[in-house]
């Protein structure tokens, strides 16, 4: 209990100290790198990012790199986001028990930017189109290695360092960077915190030529979040039967390229079979409301799960998830 009341006085006086920092200075458009801010994992995005405290599979290896110690024995997952400007974003995870030892997980995304038309500064004919008829393309890259340990029945840490890249046309620079997160069940009505801080690293420069000497940095998430089951069948505050659980989950999100955001979110189970997400988003210029369905069905020894989710955009085109996860 000691080191709940420890955590819980460092989350506090860390929310407390972000409104002075905002005050000083707008952060917007500080950071490079931005696909990191991506959400991964459609039951993560279709509970409106809220899922840190709840989601402890191997998705949870984007988010919170502690939550991966609730995997049982090993776990992989393929993930598919039709992303905006229908840009296609993939990614993909694994994670394994190491008995006596924690889990140990990798992991991989990628954001393909597709053919992009190639055009001048001017044309040579004075034409106002400047397209040369060819084309070239990009891509943003991350992989990722991960070591999470449960030290005590309600205590888990876990730590990633992962190789970030962006490239475009012959152009790339290349980073490493590295999260860290906790995780604390209460034991208590199915109560639980969790924090993560992702992307420490230093800044990156994109040309060895330019007036910026001083690079760019990446954007650095600060994350604290809390869930609570209020209906399961045992220990919570609405007994509903065997069969129903539902999650209700709050985040606070801060970054080093914008002001605080929150997220809210739930999770409604019915025989551990079919489950309904949904979510909101508190501070986003678009995107705010979030949807989501999964199914999960065990074959022998394997557990296969799909989870979908859509985010509403009122002026882009809404991103669709898809994932895959196996329980072996």
């Amino acid at each position: 209990m000691k080191t709940l009341f420890v955590w819980l006085a460092f989350a506090v006086c860390f929310l407390g100290a972000q409104p002075e920092v905002r005050a000083q200075f707008n952060k917007a458009g500080r950071a490079t790198f931005q696909f990191l801010k991506i959400g991964i994992g459609a039951r993560q995005t279709g509970m409106g990012e809220a899922g840190l405290a709840i989601v402890r599979d191997v998705n949870s290896i984007f988010w919170n790199p502690s939550g991966i110690t609730g995997i049982s024995s090993g776990e992989a997952s393929f993930s598919y986001n039709r992303w905006l400007a229908d840009l296609n974003y993939v990614a993909a995870a694994a994670a394994m028990q190491w008995p006596g030892v924690g889990v140990i997980g990798v992991s991989f995304s990628n954001l393909g930017y597709g053919d992009i038309p190639e055009a001048l500064g001017t044309a040579e004919s004075g034409s106002s189109d400047t397209r040369t008829g060819q084309t070239f393309t990009g891509s943003d890259l991350m992989a990722g290695l991960t070591f999470a340990r449960q030290f005590t029945d309600n205590l888990s840490i876990g730590i990633t360092a992962k190789y970030l890249r962006e490239k475009l046309w012959v152009y790339s620079v290349g980073t490493f960077a590295f999260d860290v997160g906790t995780f604390y069940d209460t034991d208590f009505k199915g109560i639980s915190f969790a924090m993560s801080a992702q992307n420490f690293s230093k800044s990156v420069r994109y040309l060895d030529v330019g007036s910026r000497d001083e690079g760019y940095d990446i954007p650095l998430l600060f994350s604290i979040g809390a869930a609570i089951e209020l209906i399961n069948p045992t220990d919570a505050f609405i007994n509903a039967g065997e069969s129903q659980r539902f999650t209700l989950a709050l985040e606070t999100v801060n970054s080093n390229d914008y002001g605080e955001r929150w997220h809210v979110g739930g999770e409604y189970a019915f025989s551990d079979f079919i489950y309904l997400r949904g979510g909101y988003r508190f501070n986003y210029d678009d995107g705010n409301l979030s949807l989501g369905v999964g199914v999960q069905k065990r074959f022998g020894d394997l557990d296969l799960r799909v989870d979908y989710s859509y985010v509403s955009y009122e002026f882009l085109s809404s991103p669709q998830r898809v994932t895959l996860t196996l329980g072996f």
